[in-house]
């Protein structure tokens, strides 16, 4: 690996560089004020690809395993020498897995809605920036791969390095566009409040305890340089620790997650962060202060949070040494930068005959973006949303060459397919669940993404 270490740090402008190459991927720690934003990546020129195509569906889990392994070849064909002291991720595969491949994922659950676009998508880069947000300063780093399984060649990444740096001394700037998206409810809209009061049918049925029910918002197709404008207006408004800007061949995706569903450090220990309960920040203190406490006393939100955090511990359970899972926080509040909401962290330590796509498949898709059951939830999520979900509640991130991994939930996320930008937001649902509440807070998410389209408490 050969590295160029500049004294600036500026992602905003590389990415405006970038971003109209094909399979460029910005994994953008936009929050600057929370623990977990010190690090964003620029990945680009990928060495090879590997998509996952709708029709795939019907391969079944052992279609996924022949693919994950491609994966696993990419990441393990040759030892990778590695920056002393430099950033978490060095290279490696990063890409999404929507959450329409949860079929793949899970073989026992089988979706009625047939797919918009790709399911998966995972690109190979030897070459990125990475930016030290806390030291103001950015790595160019290439390994001068030529293919996925070639040796490093110091001549070739000096050269893909030269090749960076010259690009970043343009002087171009971000595309001046503003293309309102015009939202507005699709065709096959879910009625929200009775598919809330349906959920809660079946919990007091004994089928599940909770399930995330969400509505979805569709407007016409955008081109790359418009969402792209549009993602840099929406990162200003609500910058997130684990936002993304992906220029995928299927789709292009910006998201302002503030959820990571998973992590794992090049020595096993893993860490998720499951994120239930939520509120608005306010302008006025005293008022900000009442509403944290609120959050924090809410008994629904709690037990909502404590439901899922169980869900993820069983989880990890399958791939981590035994007795090693534990939960080292419970329902913390954290404020984001519009909303506070409740989090909380499970640890454990990686079972030595498993790795990162093992630990993937173990919680995809997230369960505080499904319910408890799992399988259950995502029955009756089926059932009740009327479209497919795309890549929302998916997941964007990166498996590195030393094994380490760190994906997001692709939550407050719009997804530009070739015919159409869909928005997608909702809550978990429980007993204790007010049905115009619940449609109030999908409506308040929806309202961080596209401020000017929604209105709280009010279908757009």
């Amino acid at each position: 690996m050969r590295d160029a270490l500049l004294d600036s740090c500026d992602p905003v402008r590389a990415a405006t560089l970038f971003y109209g190459d094909a399979a460029t991927l910005w994994l953008d720690s936009a929050d600057t004020d929370h623990p977990s934003s010190r690090w964003s990546y620029l990945c680009i020129a990928p060495i090879a690809t590997l998509q996952v195509r709708a029709e795939e569906l019907s391969r079944g889990e052992d279609g996924f395993a022949d693919r994950a392994d491609e994966v696993r070849a990419w990441i393990r064909s040759t030892e990778r020498q590695r920056i002393a002291e430099g950033p978490p991720f060095q290279g490696g595969a990063a890409g999404y897995v929507s959450y329409d491949a949860a079929p793949l994922f899970l073989e026992r659950f089988q979706s009625r809605h047939m797919p918009r676009s790709d399911l998966i998508e995972f690109n190979l880069y030897d070459t990125l920036l990475a930016f030290d947000l806390e030291g103001q300063k950015t790595w160019v780093m290439s390994a001068g791969l030529r293919a996925a399984n070639a040796e490093e060649d110091d001549a070739l990444a000096d050269a893909k390095i030269a090749e960076v740096l010259t690009r970043l001394g343009d002087t171009r700037r971000a595309p001046d566009v503003d293309v309102p998206l015009g939202w507005s409810h699709p065709d096959q809209a879910i009625d929200y409040i009775a598919a809330v009061k349906r959920t809660q049918d079946y919990i007091l049925d004994g089928d599940i305890y909770q399930a995330n029910i969400a509505q979805n918002w569709v407007a016409s197709h955008c081109d790359v340089s418009s969402a792209f404008s549009n993602y840099l207006q929406m990162r200003e408004r609500t910058p997130a620790p684990f936002a993304a800007f992906g220029h995928f061949q299927g789709r292009v995706l910006a998201s302002a997650s503030p959820e990571r569903l998973i992590s794992a450090s090049a020595t096993g220990r893993v860490v998720a962060e499951p994120i239930k309960g939520t509120v608005r920040r306010e302008a006025d203190l005293i008022e900000d202060d009442l509403a944290q406490a609120g959050l924090l006393a809410s008994e629904k939100d709690r037990a909502e949070n404590i439901m899922i955090t169980d869900l993820l511990r069983n989880d990890l359970s399958i791939v981590c040494e035994p007795e090693s899972v534990e939960v080292t926080s419970l329902c913390r509040l954290e404020t984001f930068s519009n909303l506070h909401h409740l989090v909380s962290t499970i640890e454990g330590d990686l079972s030595d005959d498993k790795d990162g796509i093992d630990l993937f498949k173990a919680v995809f898709p997230g369960g505080s973006i499904t319910g408890a059951p799992k399988l259950r939830a995502m029955e009756i999520i089926d059932e009740l949303e009327q479209r497919p979900r795309g890549a929302y509640c998916g997941a964007i991130g990166y498996v590195g060459f030393d094994g380490a991994l760190d994906f997001n939930i692709l939550i407050r996320t719009i997804d530009h397919l070739p015919t159409e930008s869909t928005l997608l937001a909702g809550g978990g649902i429980t007993l204790m669940s007010d049905p115009v509440g619940e449609l109030a807070e999908s409506e308040l998410k929806a309202e961080r993404i596209a401020p000017s389209l929604f209105r709280v408490g009010k279908k757009a």
